[in-house]
């Protein structure tokens, strides 16, 4: 007799049951782009993982960037492979690279912005110095003689030359992180778009925030350029601003794209998108964007056998974390059966498998009859750039508007850089039609003031509305945001300004909330009194 049989005559199968029903195995079957995944079955993203490889392997030989659209319907694991991806960071073939979350950006206002957060967070310290010694490499010579240094001088005068004008600054500010350690703090929170006033700005002698796009794109290819490593940003759900903003929205985030290909080194994007929605978002891309993309690779369907797979590794995990021997029958306390069904129902879409096996091991173990659905679980992941907030006040603006009949629509002006940075909406009732501004400063933390940023915010939307692009404007800036120019220019501003004040905690449930195609009470009051002042 082996150890098998013996452990099955052994077996308790109600001690078993009864530590399931006291911690029920698989409570989540929506990946998240914040959250890793616990199991992976590789066989539904081989070719994935296969296209991702080579073009990081490219990239890593040539510096040259690559695009590589992923497709797949919902559910099929397109921000799983994200977490498989980022797994494989060290061993992959191709050698170490960085990859980057970037969760779909709801409007195409200040997207460079939204990419550079998420770099930065996901980066951390480590880019900044990696980037200051390649320009020390470049453009520094250590003097003395006992105690040899750089002079931060002899280095910025030598980098301006390759780096002028915007660009000098981001370098100025990079080399104060390496050289200045008493200016370090505050170079660190530039080079991490905090908000700063006009005093720390001319402490670090530079006259630019990280806001506008070209500054950003700037800093965005300086880092790239120093990273150690190849940077690997994996775009989810590329089709968001087609979804909310048609084609226009999605046109201006092509470009964007477009430019970080065509103006940075050593980086690799690769985007996410919904199978039924490519053919869409492809005809909307220009011929020189089209020329920059990879052949797009498919996601493929769960066999009956990868649902299996998926349960025994489940299970595995689950009794080594309660640190007890796995039954022999791996998929306890399903059975083939089970496993049949929830394949058959599922029709092969992972995230729906998943939801399948969970709904099955509840009538398992609780006698529960198997319901239909399971409460939604959110996947979406909340990032407070600019980008994100801008996106979730226009939304809130359409909820209030909608149930008094009126239209908002995303109004973009093309061409004009300084008007990419605020969003203008066209809210229209009959043949009666108004544009709004809508600005939002980079914020890091939403409980600190908005420093010189929310002065810049409120000075772009006074020249929209001087200019006639506006009538209207709404801005959102930190609770405690105060300066004497940014009160005197909202001061000016007048009834023309609507002014949304709000904290971390305020700034994450308003982009919850209309995530989900909700107001609260005074988020209602405050997007509706607004329409009623145009009409």
């Amino acid at each position: 007799m082996d150890n098998d049989d013996i452990f099955e005559e052994d077996f308790d199968e109600g001690m078993y049951l009864e530590i399931l029903r006291d911690n029920p195995p698989l409570k989540r079957y929506v990946s998240r782009g914040d959250t890793p995944d616990d199991v992976d079955i590789s066989g539904p993203h081989e070719d994935a993982d296969a296209a991702i490889s080579r073009v990081i392997r490219f990239t890593k030989s040539d510096g040259t960037p690559r695009f590589l659209p992923v497709l797949g319907s919902a559910g099929m694991g397109k921000t799983h492979l994200f977490w498989v991806t980022k797994d494989r960071e060290e061993y992959m073939t191709p050698g170490p690279f960085l990859t980057v979350y970037v969760p779909s950006p709801p409007s195409p206002i200040r997207v460079p912005l939204h990419f550079y957060a998420c770099l930065v967070d996901e980066a951390g310290d480590n880019i900044f110095k990696t980037t200051a010694r390649m320009l020390l490499e470049k453009f520094g010579e250590k003097k003395g003689v006992f105690r040899q240094h750089y002079d931060f001088t002899d280095v910025m005068n030598e980098a301006a030359r390759e780096y002028p004008g915007l660009a000098a600054d981001v370098v100025k500010v990079i080399l104060r992180y390496e050289l200045d350690e008493k200016k370090r703090p505050l170079a660190r929170r530039w080079l991490l778009a905090d908000a700063l006033s006009d005093e720390e700005l001319d402490e670090l002698d530079v006259r630019t925030i990280l806001e506008e796009d070209d500054i950003v794109i700037i800093a965005f290819k300086l880092l790239a350029e120093g990273s150690e490593r190849p940077l690997v940003l994996f775009v989810d759900e590329m089709e968001g601003p087609y979804n909310t903003h048609g084609e226009e929205g999605e046109r201006q985030f092509l470009e964007v794209i477009k430019r970080l290909y065509n103006e940075c080194q050593n980086l690799v994007l690769i985007a996410s998108c919904l199978s039924e929605i490519w053919a869409r978002v492809y005809d909307i891309a220009d011929a020189p964007m089209k020329s920059r993309m990879e052949t797009p690779v498919q996601l493929r369907h769960f066999t009956r056998d990868d649902v299996e797979e998926f349960v025994k590794e489940t299970m595995i995990r689950y009794w080594e974390e309660q640190n007890i021997d796995s039954p022999t029958e791996g998929i306890f306390p399903m059975n083939a059966e089970d496993i049949d069904a929830a394949f058959k129902a599922s029709n092969g879409v992972p995230r729906e498998a998943i939801r399948q096996v969970i709904t099955r091991l509840d009538s398992i173990l609780f006698g529960t009859k198997a319901e239909p659905e399971l409460p939604v679980q959110d996947d979406y992941v909340v990032k407070l750039t600019a980008n994100v907030v801008v996106g979730a006040i226009i939304k809130g603006l359409k909820l209030a508007a909608t149930s008094k009949g009126v239209e908002v629509n995303l109004h973009v002006a093309s061409g004009n850089v300084g008007k990419q940075a605020t969003a203008i909406v066209v809210v229209k009732q009959g043949d009666t039609e108004h544009f709004i501004g809508i600005d939002v400063p980079n914020v890091k933390d939403w409980n600190r003031s908005g420093g010189v940023g929310a002065y810049y915010s409120a000075k772009r939307l006074k020249d929209l509305i001087a200019s006639g692009d506006c009538e209207k404007a709404i801005m959102a800036v930190p609770e405690e945001t105060s300066g004497a120019k940014f009160e005197s220019l909202s001061e000016e501003l007048g009834e023309d300004l609507f002014t949304l004040l709000l904290d971390e905690e305020s700034a994450t449930a308003l982009v919850k909330i209309t995530n989900m195609d909700q107001l609260t009470p005074n988020l209602e009051k405050f997007f509706s009194h607004i329409v009623d002042k145009l009409f």
